[in-house]
């Protein structure tokens, strides 16, 4: 028995001994995440000066990370791309955060392989770039029909439409940055009131205006008006109302009366001494103001009686003169000028400055327009006589005039060329040359046919042989109108071009697809620089120029390029550049202009007002597509 038990005891021992290898503990490998020495790529910060976004994908190196279970943002589940032993990579997962440019802090954590026991937490921020348009403001807050309003933001291209109080406006340019839209007629009978703007783009509408900053639309509104006795010719008729200063025009049916005096509550009229006698001679016909653009017609009485019997005949009677084009507010060369008062029939022609100026079309009673002559001199603002010569050479006393002796071009846009590629748009074709005397855009087959240069079409320049060298005559020379063009080389620079720089530019333009222009100098020699001085620039920008020639700064044959931020060699939007034209004594000897622009025919400044060419960091798109629209200012000859 005794040998029975001590074996049990010998077999019980082992089976215990077998039973407690079993339980052993095994070695525990937790992932753990090394920031000490190794930081996490991208590692963003709430400067901003390193960031990180969605479906950006972030690498941490540590210890058994092939046993991270689960990565999470703010509770968001994030792909693990890959993970090994030292490295795991995961993405940035798509996060509830409002669209801004400052970076968002949010809660990374690494789980273990349970996915639940959190073995590394941190505060990760991620940017989340605003896409969605996006609107800041508007100006002006009040107008009429016509009136131009900006609306300013970001990502402002995805906007298809803008409504006033519901009536559609008219979208004149939707850029990035700015939306510029034209206010509708809005139906209503107040002359002022307040309506909503509203934009619309893919994702819905955005209320431009709130509650307290709505958009007033301004009418013209009459005091009811009646009639006593009748009215005849020369006598004045006073108008009461409010936002009467907003009236273009008044009619008496089909016939123009004359504004005398107008302020947002008073409007005088006066009815023209020249209106033939009609039959009866007492005629009542719809007296009517137009105001807007489009125009918009307000009747003030639906029937004005005005006896048309002659009070005999009368000398003109000036009231006041105004640039044509309502885009202007200054007297420029070359700009069509109305003068506007009563008795103008007789009215042969102008003179201004003592120069004389054709009438463009034959005078009305109360209107007589002309062009204001391109040979007044001068390069800063004069003011000057202006006279109307009438009834076979009396002269009538206008008053003075200030006029700007320069030519002054808004809204140009030109398209550029290449000397990479011949497959850019064809309508690059169509805007391609700058003509300085013209101030107007030209295309490749004008300036071919007309021809702009005679002697840089033939192919071989007899005029201009070597880079900004002039071997051939004055008179030749001076043949040739000044011009310039935009155009990007391989690397994508994008600059304007000194014609006579180089045999290789013009080349840079096509007749067609196929056809380049002659590879040859041009004949014009052009000097660029940028404007610095603020002063000039702002007034260059603004319209409100005065003097061309003071401030301009010294030019050189190397003209700037587009780029994306500006310095002395760099433009972009916004940008004021001096573009001169060289004269035949320093074009002959490849000579500079001096800083006192001797030596310089004629002097201009370029404003860039938008460019759409070129990408962030000013390089020409590689399509070509987009143009440039510039403001132009050019002088007449200087020396």
């Amino acid at each position: 028995m005794k040998s029975i038990k001590l074996g049990l005891g010998i077999l019980l021992i082992a089976l215990l001994g077998i039973s407690c290898k079993r339980e052993a503990p095994q070695p525990i490998n937790t992932p753990a995440i090394n920031i000490t020495q190794k930081a996490l790529v991208p590692n963003p910060d709430e400067s901003g000066a390193l960031r990180a976004y969605i479906g950006d994908e972030v690498t941490a190196e540590g210890f058994n990370l092939d046993k991270v279970g689960a990565v999470r943002f703010d509770q968001t589940e994030a792909e693990i791309v890959s993970k090994d032993i030292k490295k795991i990579v995961f993405k940035v997962p798509v996060l509830d955060l409002p669209q801004k440019d400052e970076p968002q802090k949010t809660l990374l954590q690494v789980f273990d392989a349970d996915k639940s026991t959190v073995i590394f937490k941190y505060d990760f921020y991620v940017t989340v770039p605003v896409t969605d348009a996006l609107i800041s403001s508007y100006s002006p807050k009040s107008g009429t029909v016509g009136t131009e309003v900006t609306i300013s933001g970001r990502n402002l291209t995805q906007i298809t439409k803008v409504t006033f109080g519901g009536v559609d406006g008219d979208i004149q340019a939707c850029l990035d940055e700015s939306v510029k839209v034209l206010v509708p007629m809005i139906p209503g009978s107040e002359a002022t009131r307040s309506v909503d703007i509203v934009a619309t783009w893919s994702d819905g509408n955005i209320d431009v205006t709130s509650d307290e900053d709505q958009f007033s639309f301004l009418q013209p509104v009459f005091t009811s008006f009646t009639q006593a006795d009748d009215v005849h010719l020369g006598d004045e008729i006073v108008l009461s109302g409010e936002n009467l200063d907003l009236v273009d025009g008044v009619k008496w049916g089909d016939v123009d009366l004359l504004i005398s005096e107008k302020s947002a509550t008073s409007l005088t009229i006066k009815v023209p001494s020249g209106i033939e006698m009609m039959d009866p001679a007492v005629q009542a016909k719809e007296l009517a103001a137009s105001f807007g653009n489009p125009a918009q017609k307000v009747v003030i009485a639906a029937a004005l009686r005005i006896d048309t019997t002659p009070v005999g005949p009368a000398a003109p009677v000036f009231t006041s003169a105004a640039p044509a084009d309502k885009d202007y507010t200054a007297f420029y060369l070359g700009k069509e000028v109305v003068v506007k008062g009563e008795n103008f029939a007789s009215i042969e022609k102008f003179k201004v400055d003592g120069i004389e100026a054709a009438l463009t079309t034959a005078a009305s009673d109360i209107e007589a327009r002309f062009i204001m002559p391109k040979t007044i001199t001068g390069t800063a603002a004069k003011e000057v006589d202006l006279i109307a010569v009438w009834n076979g050479g009396n002269e009538l006393d206008c008053g003075k005039i200030t006029v700007l002796p320069f030519y002054y071009t808004k809204g140009l846009r030109l398209r550029i060329g290449s000397n990479s590629k011949n497959s850019y748009p064809a309508e690059n074709r169509e805007d391609s040359f700058l003509l300085l005397d013209e101030g107007r855009v030209v295309s490749v087959k004008d300036w071919y046919d007309i021809p702009v240069d005679q002697f840089a079409k033939s192919g071989a320049n007899t005029v201009t042989t070597a880079a900004n060298m002039v071997t051939g005559s004055e008179t030749d020379y001076y043949s040739v109108q000044p011009y310039t063009f935009a155009s990007s080389n391989s690397s994508n620079k994008l600059t304007f071009y000194n014609p006579a720089n180089s045999a290789n530019q013009l080349k840079t333009h096509y007749l067609d697809g196929t056809t380049a222009l002659p590879s040859t100098f041009g004949t014009p020699v052009m000097f660029f620089a940028i404007v610095t001085n603020e002063t000039l620039k702002a007034a260059a920008a603004g319209g409100t120029l005065t003097d061309i020639v003071t401030d301009i700064p010294k030019a050189s044959a190397g003209a700037p390029a587009c780029g994306a931020a500006e310095s002395s060699s760099v433009w972009v939007k916004g940008s004021v550049l001096t573009v001169q034209d060289g004269g035949y004594d320093y074009a002959k000897d490849a000579k500079k202009p001096g800083d006192n622009l001797a030596g310089v025919r004629n002097v201009g400044l370029i404003h860039i007002a938008d460019i759409t060419c070129v990408d962030a960091n000013g390089a020409a798109v590689a399509s070509r597509e987009g143009y440039i629209d510039i403001d132009l200012y050019w002088s007449n000859v200087l020396n």
